[in-house]
């Protein structure tokens, strides 16, 4: 990668995180700065090449440009779509909640334990509630 091109990603990844923060304008950020949080993002793309992890990273970031109450590191679930859309007609549709179904997990170094658990489908209203 030359120099140029990576000056002009730079520049676009501003560009872009811009336009998010334009969007949040006026938003009141309704958790605490203790709050566990999951993120639902949908990503309207005109590209079927377009890249869906490249779209996390500069919301995150502006997120906590933006509110003094977030930071990142409490961000433990992030659920992403990308939707083919016309050019022109790009968007991001993003949801923030607490995330409530955060269990607390040992550390398992038991191997034959934990290839039998990693294949069992967990039903969520059969864990106990926290």
């Amino acid at each position: 990668m030359t120099y140029r091109n990576k000056a002009i990603k730079q520049i676009k990844y501003i560009e872009y995180q811009n336009e998010i923060r334009d969007e949040l304008a006026g938003v009141e950020w309704p958790f605490a700065s203790s709050d566990l949080l999951e993120f639902e993002i949908i990503a309207g793309v005109s590209n079927k090449a377009a890249d869906l992890d490249n779209v996390v990273k500069p919301i995150l970031d502006t997120y906590q440009g933006v509110f003094k109450e977030f930071n990142d590191n409490r961000v433990y679930h992030i659920e992403l779509h990308k939707q083919m859309t016309a050019k022109g007609n790009e968007y991001l549709y993003v949801k923030v909640e607490r995330w409530i179904d955060a269990l607390a997990l040992a550390v398992v170094n038991d191997k034959e334990l934990l290839e039998r658990t990693v294949h069992v489908r967990v039903h969520t209203n059969s864990l106990p509630r926290m």
